[in-house]
């Protein structure tokens, strides 16, 4: 059973939203997610850990609560957030990004191809792709349109294109 983080800092939760919520995430965006709840529930707290992992604006409510939200010190549109406050494109971006982790695991980047460089049609149809270097840091697993990215951005510390002075 997934334990849900509700605003008010649990020290145990494991995700943001339960996999009936990933479903009808699911099935509102058409994504693809696999049925068995387990599974589901699996790939929000995969997503759920690679969230620990940004740099998220403000601080933990509490030492004691196992994920990065809610969050105390948020300031969003000029405005600083209540520290219970739980913003649902948290939520919705978790659903996002477990949905992309499920098409990277159905669909890994090394078995993918570029795009089509020569087709022939001669009797049979000959067709070439472009290489795909795998161990680009610039590759981004699965469509470079993630919609996670997008419901995160008004929450990280950083969103956009930054300088580095070197």
């Amino acid at each position: 059973m997934l334990i849900i983080e509700d605003g008010a800092g649990v020290p145990e939760a494991e995700s943001y939203a339960s996999a009936a919520e990933l479903g009808v995430y699911a099935g509102k965006f058409g994504v693809t997610v696999p049925v068995e709840e387990a599974a589901q529930e699996a790939l929000l707290r995969r997503a759920a850990l690679v969230m620990e992992g940004m740099n998220w604006k403000g601080k933990k409510t509490s030492s004691d609560q196992a994920l990065a939200w809610p969050r105390r010190g948020v300031e969003l549109d000029r405005a600083i957030q209540a520290d219970n406050y739980l913003p649902v494109r948290i939520k919705c971006g978790q659903m996002a990004l477990a949905a992309e982790i499920h098409a990277d695991d159905i669909d890994p980047i090394e078995q993918r191809k570029g795009a089509v460089t020569k087709e022939k049609v001669d009797g049979a149809v000959e067709r070439d792709y472009a290489v795909i270097n795998t161990t680009s840091p610039r590759l981004t697993a699965a469509a470079p349109d993630r919609p996670s990215v997008t419901q995160f951005a008004d929450y990280l510390l950083r969103r956009g294109l930054f300088a580095v002075r070197a």
